[in-house]
Parts: C-alpha cells; sequence; structure tokens
C-alpha cells in the first residue's frame, strides 16, 4: 500500500469521510482521537509461521523487542519502525509473515480446527490463507480462491515461502464457487473488497473516489459475495465476513441483507479477543440486538488500522439456483502409485522420510511432485477454476527430480544429503541469483544442500569447474539486499 500527499479534492473527502465515520463513535473524546489516529501509521507486526521450523531465538527475540498481540498469541507489534522485515532472510524462509494487527482477527474470529474444510473466499495476498493453514496445522482441506489472475502469484509465492500443503487454489468470481460447492465447508472466510476506508493510515488513495454513494455501490458487491459464501457453508459450519472499512454501509448493511434473504436461517456469533465498542443507541436500534456482537477494530483504541469482524453460523441448508456440479460428489482418493518411485528415490538420495500428514498424498501434476490434500485429485478432475494443489517439493528436468525450496525448506534440517556451509555475504549472493566462487576443499560437482547456521536456506548445485556453487533460490524469494533479523 502507498501513502501519499492527499490533493485538495482529497482534502474535502477526507473530511467528510472522518465526519462520516466518527458518528459511529458516541463520545466526543474519542471521536477527537480516532481523528488524530486513523492517519497515524500503526507500528510493524508479525506473525510466526508454526509451519516452518524455527530457532528458539527468533521467539526470544520476538518477546524482548515486541508486544503480543492479544487476539493471537503468535504475532508481535515491534516497537522499531525502522525495521525491514520484509528484507530478511527469516522472511524469505517463511519463519513470519508480516500481517497487521487488525486483519489476524478474522482468521482468530474463524477459529478452524484440524482436519476441517475451510474456504478463504478471497484469498490473495496470502496473510490469512496462511494463517489459516498454520491453524489447521496443514490438515483437512484450504481452497484459497482468487478472482483476479494479477493477483494469484504472490498468493502462489506466499503460500511456498510459507510451506503450506493443504491448500488448493481457485482463481473463480466468488459466486461461480457457488455452483460447485453446495454446503460444502466447514468454515468459509470472506474478506471482502472495500473500499479501505478503514487503512487510511496506509494508504489515502481511496480518497480519490470515496463517497458514501460509492460505499453502497461496493456494498451491493459485498451483498452477492456474502450470499455466495453463506450458501457454501455446511448447516452448522461458521463464516466470517471481514473488511477493512468502519462504515455502516460495507458491515452491519450488507449483514443485515443476509438475514432478510434467509431468516431464521443466520445466528450471529460473539467475536472474542477483544473489548467491543457499541454503537450510539439510535445507530444501533436500527438492527437486531444480537448485531451488537459484531466487532471494530479501532485505531485509536487498538493502535492498528480499522477493521470489521462478524461472525456467524449457518442454521439450515440453501440452494443456489445455478448448480453445474458437486463437490462432495467427486472422487477424493488420490492415486500415490505413480510417485512412489520418485517419491523413494528422493528419500534415498537426501536420507529423509517425506512424512505425510493424515489426509494427504504424495502424486504426481505434470512436471511435480506435490505433498497435496486427497480432495484435490477430484477438484483437478472436476472443477474448471482449479489453479494448482499442496506444496511442490521436487521437479523434473529430463529424468531427474530436483528439490525444491518447499522440500528444503520443510526436512532439510533432517535430510542427510550432502552439505556446504555458508558464510553471510554468500548468502546473500545467492539471494541475489549470483553463483557462489567456494574455497578448496570443495565437493564434486552435483546436488548439495546450502547451510547457515541454523538454517538450510535451499538447495544448489556445483558446477563442472568445481568451484562454482549456484543456489536454487526462487524469484519469490530473492532478495538484492538480504538481511538478518537475529
Amino acid at each position: 500500500m502507498r501513502k501519499e500527499t492527499p490533493t485538495p479534492a482529497a482534502e474535502v473527502r477526507l473530511e467528510a469521510l472522518l465526519s462520516h465515520l466518527e458518528q459511529l463513535l458516541g463520545d466526543a473524546g474519542q471521536r477527537a482521537e480516532f481523528r488524530r489516529a486513523a492517519l497515524e501509521l500503526p507500528p510493524p507486526t508479525l506473525r510466526l509461521n508454526a509451519l516452518r521450523p524455527q530457532p528458539a531465538s527468533l521467539l526470544h527475540w520476538l518477546q524482548e523487542r515486541g508486544e503480543a498481540v492479544p487476539w493471537c498469541d503468535r504475532a508481535f507489534v515491534l516497537s522499531d519502525s525502522a525495521l525491514r522485515l520484509g528484507r530478511t532472510l527469516e522472511h524469505a524462509l517463511g519463519a513470519f509473515y508480516l500481517q497487521a494487527k487488525a486483519p489476524l482477527l478474522a482468521v482468530e474470529a474463524l477459529d478452524p480446527r484440524p482436519g476441517e474444510r475451510v474456504l478463504d473466499l478471497a484469498a490473495a495476498p496470502g496473510g490469512k490463507a496462511t494463517q489459516i493453514a498454520a491453524r489447521l496445522g496443514n490438515t483437512g482441506l484450504l481452497v484459497a480462491n482468487e478472482p483476479v489472475a494479477g493477483r494469484v502469484p504472490p498468493l502462489v509465492g506466499n503460500l511456498e515461502r510459507c510451506g503450506v500443503c493443504n491448500a488448493v487454489l481457485s482463481k473463480a468470481p466468488g459466486t461461480l464457487l457457488a455452483r460447485y460447492f453446495h454446503n460444502y465447508f466447514d468454515r468459509v472466510l470472506l474478506d471482502a473488497p472495500c473500499s479501505g476506508d478503514g487503512v487510511l493510515c496506509k494508504d489515502t488513495r481511496m480518497l480519490n473516489y470515496w463517497s458514501p454513494e460509492e460505499a453502497g455501490h461496493k456494498a451491493q458487491q459485498q451483498k452477492g459475495l456474502l450470499r455466495a459464501a453463506f450458501h457454501l457453508l455446511r448447516p452448522g459450519g461458521v463464516l466470517v465476513y471481514s473488511t477493512c472499512s468502519l462504515s455502516l454501509e460495507e458491515n452491519e448493511e450488507v449483514l443485515a441483507a443476509l438475514a432478510r434473504r434467509h431468516p431464521g436461517q443466520v445466528e450471529v456469533l460473539p467475536v472474542e479477543g477483544l473489548e467491543r465498542t457499541p454503537l450510539p443507541a439510535d445507530l444501533a436500534a436500527r438492527y437486531p440486538a444480537d448485531f451488537a456482537l459484531m466487532a471494530r477494530v479501532w485505531p485509536h483504541l487498538h493502535r492498528t488500522e480499522g477493521a470489521f469482524v462478524a461472525k456467524i453460523r449457518k442454521l439450515q441448508p440453501t440452494v443456489w439456483e445455478s448448480a453445474e456440479g458437486d463437490a462432495d460428489q467427486w472422487e477424493e482418493a488420490g492415486s500415490e502409485v505413480e510417485a512412489r518411485p520418485v517419491r523413494a528415490a528422493l528419500e534415498e538420495r537426501w536420507g529423509v522420510e517425506f512424512a505425510v500428514p493424515e489426509g494427504q498424498v504424495l502424486a504426481l501434476d505434470g512436471r511435480y511432485l506435490s505433498l497435496e490434500p486427497r480432495a484435490a485429485a477430484g477438484l483437478r478432475a472436476h472443477y474448471p477454476h482449479f489453479v494448482r494443489a499442496g506444496l511442490h517439493l521436487a521437479r523434473r528436468q529430463q529424468e531427474h527430480y530436483y528439490l525444491s525450496q518447499g522440500a528444503v525448506s520443510r526436512w532439510g534440517e533432517r535430510m542427510q544429503g550432502r552439505r556446504v556451509e555458508l558464510d553471510w555475504p554468500q548468502v546473500q549472493t545467492l539471494f541475489r541469483g549470483e553463483a557462489v566462487v567456494l574455497e578448496p576443499p570443495v565437493p564434486e560437482r552435483g546436488e548439495v544442500l546450502c547451510s547457515f547456521g541454523a538454517w538450510t536456506v535451499c538447495w544448489g548445485l556445483i558446477e563442472e569447474q568445481g568451484c562454482r556453487l549456484r543456489g536454487m533460490v526462487p524469484k519469490w524469494a530473492r532478495n538484492p539486499n538480504l538481511e538478518r533479523l537475529l
């Protein structure tokens, strides 16, 4: 996101927006505090990624220099805003995800449980999807859907970087998913596209077009998406609707439309983890009493950008007008037969066992050996908006399978194959995409693992000359200015 100096016209819209939003606060003192905090950049926040092995020193470093996020025990707000966290080796290896404090609440409210079917309906760039995968412990099925083609590559990169292997990527408008997944998911997250009026602290570009009428137009899209998300949810399942907007138009009004369309089928559940700030009585009276269980994250109260989170339970099945398939009827038993010899050869070469979690399979998908959810086979065969599944562990070149960064990050510390210990300048060279000249004695040419301290940073090739090491660092991990957090 980018924060720019508002134009005179945008300044007028800023004043109109702040006046529009501060009506949601009944206390004059809070209104003044909100005006001050709305444009104040919050401190950086990161979430430790439980799917990657991490040295204990990283947690200790964060506990010393950061403050735990009340609603997410693996996330920390850091006091030093000058830290360039996205440039660090730890970030490149997926040890943590840079994720603002407010958006963390949506997944914590969703509360996904291991083994469940979960949908992230608008998943890019991947913060919430990787958080869901961690809460699932990489089990069950996570469908990460992103309708905008240009946003799919960063989503893929973040899922790979964070070691997510239980995900199936989908690229479809949210309403199209409802034609295939009928009353299917245990939990659905809809982090809806919105005006972004809650993130003025990071991005003032929305002031170029914001108006109450424009927020109302955005709400029409949100209502359609929420209706589809509700249909995708099984009876008894939980749906979380979240936005980075604070307005009534994009939040309560959207939920009220769903409740009117499905009377008696929507149960509002409390959002835990923060003290909820009630709407002024005249505004609250517009909505059912249980809407008070929904939550706003306010910049002045929670030292982060603004957000809205609502949690609901679906009580009865629903019917979608247009059905083109039924995911419940698709065969989930992905075959591991073709992958067995490839798996055996890699395990022997690197002295490691590729442990496969329950509900997942090792499968060949084109040139790749992937660890993927068992349900991926049916989706690949029957779902037209399927993109890819699981975590690539190896890639075939001619007749040889080479390790991927995903396999190195997941099992590298347990692999017994040839290994080269690197110093920090050599690591920086590899992450620039350049070859390293090794000092003798040098292992024979061929494949090696590249280590730096406690980290297995990548897989590499010692070239025929015998002194050049080429690191197979994927493009999404490369950084010309790599730094260290520890």
